[in-house]
């Protein structure tokens, strides 16, 4: 019995989220430990930690377009493969290091392998229009889950094996990646039009409908490379709570994170006010950095604002792919999914460095920069979108 086009579908969706969610897993993997473990490395400082952290995302930004062109011409199993391939070579020469110069260059190569935009690429080509934003959502929600099992699993693991440990798990993680490719995920043989024209970018960066999308994922990534180079280190200094024990903290923070979650994407289907609850969304996770900066060695604070962190980024994290396939047109789709995964990765470069050059001389000062970043967002989108609601 042959198997239906919407379950094929499903399957091919499932099996690339599965892999993305692998690929994903081993980044954040470092997230909650990698500002502690890292003051014991050669040459180490808190600039070049966060520059360690976000250079990745530099790599991955600059990459994402070309390697989208290249998927259209090589094919794109070809393209994922190259880069989970690079991000595998990458982990290794950082599971190697010695100094923090090395693991910088390690984190670049990883970062390389720049498939965020091709996989996406490839979910429009294996599904119908109306099952789309379904399948981005999927996809959406398995890089939350395996951004909530990193910070869950990550100070257990790096308790048990280190730093270099960890690069080594990534390392495995991206060679079983490498498998559920080859062995789960099948490209159509006809793929539509070439996806990534740079006139396309620029329609899409100019559409402000797409550039609010871009400059929110900006915003989170860069909010969530900075407050996790600075919050290991209030644990351990404020709290003289050891990392092997911080999951302690993440887990339950992470469970009761999912009550806000989950009641917002079912909201925002229910009510249809996309943009509203996106800059509402914004607001509050500015509210939310200065309420920690003000209350950062209150422990009830630090829960109650990593609660709602998690809880919002989540949300947003498994939504605006979801809406960013519904108001893209067919004609410039490929190109919006490039614009926006290059300024998911270059707000992690921006957060980890810019976070790292204002640790040096303050924690606090992070924070206030976030609040600062995440006001801004809103407010300029309120204005410019004033009382619309959905986003069309």
């Amino acid at each position: 019995m042959t198997k239906s086009p919407q379950n094929n579908q499903l399957r091919i969706t499932f099996a690339i989220a599965f892999m993305i969610a692998l690929r994903m897993y081993g980044l954040f993997l470092i997230l909650p430990v990698f500002s502690v473990y890292a003051q014991d490395i050669s040459g180490s400082t808190p600039f070049l930690m966060g520059l360690a952290i976000g250079v990745y995302g530099l790599t991955q930004a600059f990459l994402q377009i070309p390697m989208g062109f290249l998927s259209d011409i090589w094919g794109r199993k070809n393209v994922i493969a190259l880069g989970l391939s690079l991000f595998l070579i990458g982990s290794v020469i950082a599971a190697l290091a010695t100094d923090i110069t090395t693991i910088i260059i390690g984190r670049a190569v990883q970062g390389m392998g720049a498939i965020a935009a091709t996989g996406m690429a490839l979910i429009a080509d294996v599904s119908k229009p109306e099952q789309r934003s379904k399948m981005m959502a999927i996809v959406g929600v398995g890089i939350g889950f395996s951004f909530m099992l990193a910070f869950i699993t990550g100070p257990l693991l790096a308790s048990m094996y280190g730093l270099s440990g960890l690069f080594w798990m990534t390392a495995i993680l991206a060679g079983m990646a490498l498998v559920v490719l080859v062995f789960m995920v099948h490209e159509p043989e006809k793929r539509i039009e070439r996806d990534y024209r740079f006139i396309e970018v620029l329609q899409s960066i100019r559409e402000k409908q797409l550039l609010l999308l871009d400059m929110g994922v900006f915003a989170i990534h860069a909010s969530m490379s900075a407050l996790f180079l600075v919050l290991p280190v209030v644990l351990v200094n404020y709290f003289d709570w050891p990392v092997t024990n911080h999951w302690q903290l993440y887990l339950p923070v992470m469970v009761a994170s999912l009550f806000i979650m989950i009641p917002l994407i079912f909201w925002q289907e229910k009510r249809k006010n996309h943009v509203r609850l996106m800059l509402l969304t914004f607001l509050l996770l500015a509210i939310n950095f200065l309420l920690l900066q003000l209350g950062l060695k209150t422990w009830l604070v630090i829960v109650l604002s990593l609660t709602v962190y998690f809880g919002l980024f989540n949300y947003l994290e498994a939504s605006m792919p979801a809406l960013l396939s519904k108001i893209a047109t067919e004609k410039y789709r490929g190109a919006a999914m490039g614009a926006y995964s290059t300024a998911q990765f270059m707000g992690a470069f921006v957060g980890g460095a810019v976070g790292g050059y204002l640790m040096s001389y303050s924690v606090n000062l992070v924070l206030l920069a976030l609040f600062a970043l995440l006001l801004f967002l809103a407010l300029v989108g309120f204005v410019v979108f004033g009382g619309q609601r959905s986003v069309s």
